[in-house]
């Protein structure tokens, strides 16, 4: 059973638009339909956008830079720190 809420508002036009594809659609109402177009959107963009493929040899590049990297200076720790204390993740 759902128990989280989201609200919003939209105009008319919109939700007239809404009301007609829902109905078009067979469902059961606009809230269903809402749900299936977002859980579908969000399922989509975490796909997209949640991990990334590098090519081979730029995967390649990448490690050989990671195995000679120096130690990190102050200003990258310092950098760090500044992020962890915005509560930057």
């Amino acid at each position: 059973m759902a128990t989280a809420r989201i609200d919003l508002r939209i105009d008319a036009k919109t939700k007239a638009k809404v009301e007609k594809a829902s109905a078009l659609l067979g469902m059961k109402s606009t809230t269903e339909y809402l749900i299936n177009l977002m859980e579908e959107n969000a399922t989509k963009v975490i796909a997209e956008r949640g991990s990334m493929i590098v090519k081979d040899d730029i995967f390649d590049l990448f490690m050989d830079a990671c195995t000679k990297a120096h130690k990190p200076n102050k200003a990258l720790r310092d950098a760090l720190a500044f992020t962890k204390n915005q509560g930057i993740k």
